[in-house]
């Protein structure tokens, strides 16, 4: 990378980290507090619509950020084409949604969510308004800007739930907050950009977004579709406490892998783009953001994965015990997704959307196939299945990668290895170290302070590159 590019590449991990880091533990704090005000089923409840939700945000911005931060060259006209055209869709798809309520509560046979559908499809379309001028913030590399934002607006929606939780408003407390944080978000970018799209659209700019868009669009729909899948699925078949349990456990293992994850996907996508021309530049960097990703989030993950059970009954009671070992086996899975977020920027920065599809496809088939199987055999099984699918899906992504800039599936696993063999030893120490141990707050102390201690020693004694280069992104920071 060239001095300027590197320095506003560790500008903005720096501050998706800080902001992602930030937001994770705020978060993690008010989930602490709301779940022992809440109940199981309260989760439950609000989580069965996601995958409606999930798939008509999909549908509205049909990858027209993706195309708008791709772009070389933007013009007001593509801003405002771009913005004209999310109002449109997002007024479309609320509408839909609110008529599609009832039905969704006769599917989950639960009459309160009708009227979380409808609020939720309401905030749809107020979020509409808003959306172009985040995507401003990240074309323009306002990385800190965004990471403010993101904190101010955090910090307002979670003081919102937990005071509606106290006053006993139950599942609405994950819903109302949301909204109102639409207009305070709104008011933010205002403040830092003074930009506002013209309504304008150009039907050449429409299919130049488009035509690189709805690739983007259908492969996240099929991930969208996926990823929440296990929810519809659960929703159904079983409770609304039981889903609150998996969705617990879920959140709690998504929380740092997507943490490295999205700081990752969110930086190294811009900048990646800058130099997707000059392939030994473009490799180099992809596999040292592959290699440090790895180093950071392995640990973290297998760390969770045996602390869990302390680490559940202290913060949030043993109400939620039933939630840990799905916790525990989502670690296994999850532990690869910025793995996978990696894979899916390089295909993307290449211009490549078309190849991306196809890999989802194939893994999404493949998903399916196995999460048919394990239904019967109930939840935890249905987690293990996961973590088979994460495995799989890892070496149908890298065949491209490894097609492309000859990064593939044993090259990353080779860069990957020491991390993982460290993580997985650093584990086996940290259980070995709690056993014995009978109270639950000593589990946690003595558990994170064998596992840091054992896998500093461990990356100073094998000379590991990726903590070497951690210490000199350190250094670099504190010089700019």
């Amino acid at each position: 990378m060239t001095d300027s590019l590197k320095q506003k590449a560790i500008s903005g991990v720096v501050w998706k980290f800080l902001e992602k880091f930030s937001l994770q533990a705020f978060s993690f704090v008010v989930g602490i507090v709301l779940a022992r005000l809440l109940m199981p089923s309260d989760y439950g409840l609000v989580t069965m619509a996601n995958i409606f939700f999930a798939v008509s945000y999909l549908l509205i911005d049909s990858g027209f950020s993706t195309a708008l931060v791709r772009m070389n060259e933007r013009t007001e006209k593509d801003y405002s084409t771009a913005y004209v055209t999310n109002v449109i869709l997002s007024l479309f798809f609320s509408l839909i949604l609110i008529a599609l309520s009832s039905w969704m509560s006769e599917f989950y046979h639960e009459p309160r969510l009708k009227s979380i559908v409808i609020v939720n499809a309401i905030f749809l379309f107020l979020g509409s308004l808003i959306a172009v001028q985040n995507i401003r913030l990240t074309i323009n590399l306002q990385f800190k800007e965004q990471s403010v934002i993101n904190v101010i607006i955090n910090v307002f929606t979670g003081i919102c739930s937990i005071i509606m939780a106290l006053l006993g408003y139950g599942a609405w407390s994950l819903v109302i907050p949301s909204g109102l944080a639409i207009a305070v978000r709104g008011i933010a970018y205002w403040e830092v950009q003074h930009w506002f799209p013209k309504i304008d659209f150009s039907k050449d700019s429409f299919k130049s977004m488009f035509s690189f868009g709805f690739k983007i669009t259908l492969t996240a729909l099929l991930k969208a579709i996926y990823n929440n899948i296990y929810s519809l699925v659960i929703g159904r078949k079983f409770t609304a406490e039981d889903l609150g349990y998996y969705n617990r456990g879920n959140s709690y293992a998504s929380m740092p892998a997507e943490t490295v994850a999205n700081t990752l996907g969110s930086v190294s996508y811009p900048i990646l783009s800058k130099i997707q021309d000059d392939f030994p530049r473009l490799s180099s960097a992809y596999r040292r953001m592959i290699s440090l990703s790895g180093y950071v989030v392995f640990p973290i993950m297998i760390g969770l994965a045996v602390l869990a059970h302390p680490l559940v009954i202290v913060l949030v009671t043993d109400k939620w015990e039933a939630c840990v070992p799905y916790l525990q086996v989502l670690c296994l899975a999850l532990m690869w997704s910025p793995i996978h977020s990696l894979n899916y920027n390089l295909l993307q920065t290449t211009g490549r959307a078309d190849l991306r599809l196809r890999v989802e496809i194939v893994q999404k088939v493949l998903c399916i196939i196995v999460l048919f199987i394990t239904i019967p055999h109930g939840i935890l099984v249905m987690c293990f299945g996961s973590v088979a699918v994460a495995v799989l899906s890892l070496l149908i992504n890298t065949y491209y990668t490894g097609k492309m800039i000859d990064v593939g599936f044993l090259v990353q696993m080779k860069d990957l290895l020491p991390s993982l063999l460290m993580s997985l030893l650093m584990g086996a120490l940290v259980w070995l170290a709690i056993r014995p141990i009978g109270h639950l707050w000593m589990q946690i102390i003595v558990g994170f302070l064998v596992g840091a201690l054992s896998y500093w020693i461990m990356s100073l004694l094998l000379k590991s590159t990726d903590y070497r280069y951690l210490l000199s992104l350190v250094k670099d920071i504190f010089k700019q």
